[in-house]
């Protein structure tokens, strides 16, 4: 007999001080040391204030989010946090930010604000992009070019996305006075680099002939070399006939422009997203892997007639283009799934869904998945604290952009669900979910030979939280099996394998799983 690991609780620490809302707020993780042995905990206490965004360090150190119109960084390790959106004497900023991302290593966190006070001069009165290193001074980066005297922006700045060291920043904005030569009087996507003080317009055609259409939602590789972006331009990649926008991928560097909403074969979309909505893309540390989400239906074989949206992956070096957003088994999920968003690492790719066959354990709407490349399977992230499915939402569903760290062991979503947030109030908060694989054990000593009715085998982990299991018999498609004794289906006489990984609500599963070789020596 094999013994089951003694499960160990997650050595993470914090705090459960919550400060209350006003000039010195700061928030930190509540009830954080008590909360991670059942693997999920809030960052947000309820009473704060709704939350609409947040984003994890790719070293899994630090949050950034927004909650009640300011923006936080909070420490997972120690539980502190400071307050991000703040002008000169820490004082908050006057009227709301939001969306934040953040660098790496989480020393540096751009956010979206309208407030007028966070540095001298803003007194555009609209939205700006900002960014703040550490305790230093908050930086204005959406700001005029040095000929229309480098003031503040004549259009407002949005979207964020951040390079790994926090150097480069791109956003989109509707300023025509970023950059010299901006006559297109749309949407463009900028790149601002903090250190050298340069603002650059990617959303270019090859040579930098500017967009004809709108361009919005960009993303950033970690080393800053790639960008992508969507765009209803039709120039910036000629000829571009189908009609409807496309993900673009940028490479200032070597002035390539290159449309990645495309079939393996090289076929263009067939539809983006439904309006208002705009294609979410994110790109792989080394620009290679783009996910991106899509009403098309024309992108994978045997892909569901049917429109609606769904999560894909493009491989540029290999030239291909796989669907994401589906079953262990490979099949489609059966609703929209959108707003992905892929590890540097581009093992992991996090989305929303309102799909219901696509993982066990989530809640009545939309829900947050996390999809393991190398594996294949689908694993659902927004579970409750004992790993049960969350309730209703209570407010408007947040439908927000998931986050993981670098490794994928740690995602970030909001929730209005009463089991989450342990109120009725309908106030989203941010939450915090550790999917640390569990790592399957064998119990007892499987029969290697003998009738295929009488073959069974014991299964379990060293995580108790793993509930569901997946199994693979010889190369068939996984099915879902349960923790403890495991009737084998009808056998054909002869040897075969079963892979057996263990895995769960909340979960990731177990990447090394548990191979058991089967002799059956008759159908009886």
């Amino acid at each position: 007999m094999t013994a089951a690991r003694r499960w160990r609780r997650p050595t993470l620490a914090g705090t459960a001080a919550a400060g209350a809302l006003g000039a010195a707020a700061i928030l930190a993780p509540a009830g954080l040391a008590t909360q991670l042995p059942q693997r999920t905990f809030p960052v947000t206490p309820p009473f704060v204030g709704p939350s609409t965004g947040a984003a994890i360090s790719t070293d899994g150190g630090s949050i950034a989010f927004d909650a009640a119109g300011n923006v936080y960084l909070s420490s997972i390790l120690t539980g502190a946090s400071r307050l991000i959106s703040a002008g000169p004497g820490g004082t908050p900023g006057n009227a709301p930010s939001s969306a934040p991302v953040v660098s790496a290593d989480g020393g540096v966190v751009a956010f979206v604000s309208t407030a007028s006070n966070l540095g001298p001069g803003d007194t555009n009165g609209i939205a700006d992009v900002f960014a703040r290193a550490g305790a230093g001074p908050v930086e204005n980066l959406s700001l005029a070019a040095a000929a229309a005297g480098g003031g503040p922006a004549d259009g407002p700045s949005s979207e964020p996305a951040i390079s790994a060291d926090g150097r480069l920043v791109v956003f989109a904005s509707k300023a025509d006075d970023l950059v010299p030569g901006d006559h297109n009087g749309v949407s463009d996507v900028f790149l601002r680099d903090r250190q050298a003080g340069t603002t650059v317009r990617v959303s270019v055609a090859r040579g930098g002939g500017e967009a004809n259409g709108p361009s919005t939602t960009p993303a950033i590789s970690a080393d800053g070399r790639v960008i992508t972006f969507a765009s209803t331009a039709t120039n910036l990649m000629p000829p571009d006939r189908n009609g409807v926008g496309d993900v673009f991928v940028r490479v200032p560097s070597t002035d390539l422009t290159e449309r990645v909403s495309v079939s393996s074969s090289g076929q263009a979309q067939n539809a983006a997203v439904a309006a208002p909505f705009t294609q979410i893309s994110s790109v792989s540390s080394d620009g290679r892997l783009v996910a991106f989400d899509s009403n098309a239906t024309n992108l994978v074989t045997g892909e569901d007639p049917r429109p609606r949206t769904n999560v894909f992956i493009r491989d540029r070096r290999r030239h291909s283009t796989k669907l994401i957003s589906q079953d262990n088994a490979g099949f489609e999920g059966n609703n929209d799934s959108f707003a992905p968003f892929i590890t540097p690492t581009g093992l992991y790719v996090s989305f929303d869904s309102f799909a219901r066959n696509l993982a066990p354990g989530g809640g009545p709407r939309a829900n947050v998945f996390v999809r393991d490349l190398n594996l294949k399977t689908t694993a659902t992230v927004n579970v409750a604290p004992d790993g049960s499915a969350p309730g209703p939402e209570l407010g408007r569903d947040p439908l927000t952009r998931p986050s993981l760290s670098g490794d994928g062991t740690l995602a970030t979503f909001i929730s209005s669900a009463a089991n989450l947030t342990g109120n009725r109030s309908g106030v989203p908060g941010v939450f915090l979910r550790l999917l640390t694989p569990p790592r399957g054990v064998l119990q007892g000593r499987p029969p290697p030979r003998g009738p295929a009715r009488r073959l069974s085998v014991t299964v379990g982990a060293d995580d108790p939280a793993a509930t569901i299991f997946e199994c693979r018999i010889d190369r068939a498609l996984p099915f879902a099996c349960p923790r403890g004794r495991l009737r084998l289906p009808a056998l054909s006489v002869g040897t075969h394998v079963l892979l057996v990984r263990a895995g769960g609500p909340g979960l990731l599963y177990d990447p090394l799983g548990i191979r058991v070789t089967l002799h059956v020596t008759s159908r009886g």
